[in-house]
Parts: C-alpha cells; structure tokens; sequence
C-alpha cells in the first residue's frame, strides 16, 4: 500500500471518529448522551466512555451509540474494546458503514494478523448478507410475499389469458425469491443472535492446553494479544483456593484450539 494511501486512510478516520460521534445521536434529547459527546469533543475520553455506557444501561443500546463507544475506547489506545464494540454495533446494524470502516481500520493495529480465508463467493455473499438488516431483508421477504397473494389472486379471478400466465410464471419466480428473502433473514439474524464470538480484551494472553493456568512449557498453547477474535466452543469452571474461575475453549482460524480464562476475553 502506498503512504498515500495510508495516509489517507488514516485522515478519514480520524475525520470520522471526531465529526461523527455525536450525529448518530443528534436527535436523541438524552443529558447523558450530549454531556459524552461533549466529554468526546473535550479530549476527555475515558468520561465519554463511561457515559456511553452509562446511557447504555439506562437508556438502552443502538448502533449508534455502541459506535461511539468504540470511537471512545479506540482513543484511549484500547483497541481489543474498541474491536468489540464496533462488533457490536455492527450486529446491531449491518448497514453501519463507518462502524465497519473504523472495524477494518482498527483490525490493521493488532498483532495477530487472522487472515481471512474465504473464498470469493464467500465474501461477495457476505457483503450481500450485510447490506441491509435483519428486519430489513425480513420485509423485503414480506413484501414478495404480498405480491405472490396478488398474483394468485389476480390468476384465479383474472380473464385473460395472457395475464394469467405472467402471474402464473411471476408467481413462480416470487415463491423462489421469497425462499431466498427468508433464508437470508434467518441468516442475518443468526449471525446478530451469536454468543460464541469473543474478542481478546487483555495487553498479552497466554493460553493453555488444559483449562488452568500452565504450569510449565508443555501446557502452553500459544499466546494472543488485545483485539483477537475467537470462538468460544467449550467452558468449564475450576476452583483454585476457593476462587471460582471459568476457562473458556476456544478456537482461533480453523485449526488452533487452547483454554484461556474468561476474564481476558469478553462475548459480542
């Protein structure tokens, strides 16, 4: 890439991470939200942070906000925080294009480069799937629908023939198209619904191959750092001088499996 480029890149972050902030909430009236934009706009992020989610926890959560967060913990240089919240947005809302530039744009900070080995016609479907909402592509389906009632209708009542044949053979193509609407709802909103992501939230971790602490070189899997993501596949929780501690499974890309305790990692 060129430093240009770079440059540019960063430019644009930086411009949207600063002027955007308080434009998704603009029109919430909500004390909490305007005192964390104008913390934000101070510099003073760890306040602005701890607004947000104080307005989180009161108010309830939306793309937006979760957005903000993101932009706030981000500036305070922790990024795996801010990787996890522009997730979060981003399963709120899919359609949040500047939640996802700050995304692929914080991804580039981390040390563990997990590379991203879908094919072409996987990312191409998923760039499908995420332009639009769950619920957006459920009235999309919805829509279809009511145009196959009145085509069948319009078949069953109508006259001509010509027309009955162009509901008959549009009907066809709606009932597939509608099949298609509904599995990409169901879809969508199974990848919104997914508790088993997590993203890595401590400086330096490292894992294990049973779920405890290694006690030597042999029970060390490997190490992760702040902002990697991870499947949770298996949990269990151990008891180490009467202090409860949960071990998490997960795995890392497709091959590499280890135990690291839940306190490094926090779920979407």
């Amino acid at each position: 890439m060129k430093k240009e480029d770079i440059f540019k890149g960063v430019a644009k972050f930086l411009m949207v991470a600063v002027l955007s902030v308080s434009a998704p909430l603009a029109g919430a009236n909500n004390d909490l939200i305007n005192r964390a934009d104008s913390a934000y706009l101070a510099d003073d992020y760890q306040q602005a942070a701890s607004l947000y989610l104080q307005a989180e926890k009161e108010e309830g959560t939306s793309s937006a906000l979760l957005y903000n967060i993101g932009n706030s913990y981000y500036r305070m240089g922790e990024i795996g925080k801010a990787i996890l919240y522009y997730k979060r947005s981003l399963q709120l809302d899919p359609t949040n294009s500047d939640a996802r530039q700050n995304l692929q744009f914080v991804m580039t900070k981390t040390v563990d480069k997990q590379e991203d080995n879908r094919s072409v016609m996987r990312k191409t479907g998923d760039r499908i799937l995420f332009s639009n909402s769950p619920n957006g592509w459920a009235m999309w389906a919805l829509g279809i629908f009511v145009l196959l009632i009145g085509a069948s209708a319009t078949y069953v009542f109508s006259t001509s023939v010509v027309l009955r044949k162009i509901c008959f053979f549009g009907g066809l193509v709606a009932i597939v198209l509608d099949g298609v609407l509904i599995y990409v709802a169901c879809k969508s909103a199974s990848i919104v619904s997914d508790e088993n992501a997590a993203v890595v939230i401590s400086p330096n971790v490292q894992l294990s191959t049973v779920p405890r602490v290694p006690k030597d070189k042999s029970e060390q899997a490997f190490q992760l750092h702040e902002g990697a993501v991870v499947e949770i596949v298996d949990s269990v929780k151990q008891t180490s001088d009467t202090v409860p501690t949960m071990w998490l499974e997960v795995k890392v890309g497709d091959v590499h499996r280890a135990w690291i305790n839940s306190a490094d990692v926090e779920r979407l």
